[in-house]
């Protein structure tokens, strides 16, 4: 339990330490790999995978990597992490998660839309080159945000698309 808040506490100072930097943004013109960051609740209700896959079928790779809470029955999943997943500095001590994180994206497609240490964590450390997430969360980690509903996410997979469309129009 209290290495829990402390695990919060580090992944907080973290996250506050980022906002100050700035870093530069470029968007790939031809977008060939997708992460996505969720809650396994959302992604086994909306399945953002395969959504991600129709609305954008020209992306070769797409992977997703959901946070659940820990559980002492649930097994071992590559593409689920828990708050145990971290020690307690709030690094990440899973070899793949870590992985995750250290993939450079073309585009990391953040599908939360509440305020959530690990995963904002996660969001602020990826290697991705554009990150794109809802515009309720924490601003200083995504380059793009959508002012949409969760329970929207056709039309925020549509909204993603006409902006990716622009952005790669400009750079071309």
């Amino acid at each position: 339990m209290i290495f829990s808040k402390i695990k919060e506490y580090f992944l907080q100072k973290a996250l506050k330490h980022s906002s100050k930097e700035d870093r530069g943004v470029m968007l790939a013109k031809t977008i060939k790999r997708v992460g996505i960051l969720t809650l396994k609740e959302l992604n086994d209700e909306y399945d953002f995978k395969e959504k991600v896959k129709r609305v954008f079928p020209e992306y070769r790779s797409v992977n997703c990597y959901s946070y659940r809470d820990f559980n002492k029955t649930d097994e071992k999943s590559f593409t689920c992490f828990s708050e145990k997943d971290f020690d307690w500095r709030g690094e990440i001590k899973d070899n793949s998660l870590q992985s995750f994180v250290n993939e450079s994206f073309d585009v990391l497609i953040c599908y939360f839309d509440s305020n959530h240490v690990f995963l904002e964590s996660l969001v602020q450390q990826s290697k991705a080159h554009f990150k794109i997430g809802f515009s309720n969360i924490n601003q200083s980690l995504f380059d793009l945000e959508i002012s949409e509903s969760i329970k929207n996410v056709d039309s925020f997979n549509l909204e993603l698309k006409k902006y990716l469309q622009i952005l790669g129009n400009q750079q071309a």
